[in-house]
Order: structure tokens, then sequence, then C-alpha cells
């Protein structure tokens, strides 16, 4: 599975205020998978938790508001059964993760951890772009580069688009530029990936009998 590396080491040169902000547009965009797969009550919480993380880089929200909801997650998901990759809790755990992250990210800037929302959602996304391509195994040969499903392109794309919306505001104003009209507008340009995954999350479901359970 083809990771996109370039995009992680360039976490590493973004203002720290903006790490986070890479964090929450990945969450956005795997919001989709909890949507169609979490129970309603749980469903209600995360979205719940990712507005606030969304809140959060605009010094809307406390501090013991953040520590709380960290905690909250650690109490609504050790019932969920996350152990196995394959699994349907695991794909719901790990998607509600990234708002976590995201808040862990803000209250603690650090490159490596951002990259870990990243690189969680794109196996999340290859695992279903897997599953809905018949889990046939493509061989590559040396020198070839991986093949990157559908999914997981759109992840990558995504980043890819944060990272050179970042790269022309630093140029152009020679600051962070990071207000309300940034994080509205790229919370909006995550909307038809966020549904696009939610759709595909729901073809998986009914594909592996997830929607039975």
């Amino acid at each position: 599975m083809a990771r996109n590396v370039e995009a992680y080491s360039a976490l590493r040169e973004l203002p720290a205020d903006f790490l986070a902000v890479f964090c929450l547009a990945s969450a956005e965009r795997g919001s989709g998978v909890f949507a169609a797969l979490a129970q309603s009550a749980d469903k209600e919480w995360f979205s719940y938790a990712l507005d606030i993380a969304w809140r959060a880089p605009l010094g809307e929200v406390d501090e013991d508001d953040l520590i709380e909801i960290l905690e909250e997650f650690e109490n609504r998901t050790e019932s969920i059964d996350a152990d196995d990759p394959g699994s349907k809790g695991f794909s719901i755990v790990q998607s509600a993760m990234l708002a976590v992250n995201a808040i862990a990210v803000y209250m603690n800037p650090n490159p490596a951890r951002a990259e870990m929302s990243g690189q969680t959602l794109e196996t999340v996304l290859g695992s279903f772009d897997f599953k809905l391509g018949g889990s046939a195994v493509t061989m590559t040969r040396a020198g070839e580069d991986e093949e990157v499903g559908h999914l997981q392109q759109l992840e990558q794309d995504g980043q890819n688009s944060f990272l050179d919306s970042v790269r022309s505001l630093v140029r152009d104003q020679g600051g962070s530029g990071l207000d309300r009209n940034f994080l509205e507008g790229l919370r909006d340009s995550c909307t038809p990936v966020r549904d696009e995954i939610r759709a595909a999350t729901e073809s998986v479901a009914e594909l592996v009998g997830w929607d039975q359970e």
C-alpha cells in the first residue's frame, strides 16, 4: 500500500498551528466511516467531538472540555471490539479516533502525531479498496509503484490539496493565515469526499456482512 510519504515529510515544515488542521481535514473526510457504521448514540457523540475539535483552533473551547473529550472517547470505545484490523469495530474506532488525535495535536503540536492521522485513514480506506476490489492481491514488480485504490487516493489528494493551500497562505500573507474563513472553507471542501467515503463504507458493510451485525 503506497503511502503519501512526501506529504508527511512536508508536515515538518508547516507552521505549528496548521498541524492540528491537517488532522481535522482527515477527520472530517474519515467521519464518513463512523457515520455509516457506528450505533446512533456513538455516532452522535463522535460527531460532537469532531465539531468541538474544529472549534479548538479558533480558541472557542476550554482546555478542560478538550481533556474531557479525550477521556470520554476512551469510555465510549472500550466496549467496541477493535482488535481485528478487518473488523467493523476497528474501522469505527480508527475513524472516530481521528477527531481525538486532532485535539491531541492541537494541545501538543507534533508532526509525527499529525502524520498518524493521515496514515490511519489511509489504512482504513486502503482496506476498503481491497474489499471492494474483490480482495484480490496485486503483485508489484521491482521498480514499479504500488497501486493506490480509489478511496485511499481521495485521502492522498485531500492531503496534498491542503498542503498546497497552506503554502499559498504562508507565501502570500507571510503568516499562518489560520482564521475562521480558512477553517470553514476547508471543512466545506471535505464534504464531497466525506460523503463518498460514507457511501463506499456502506457498500463494504453490505459486502462483508457488517450491516447484519
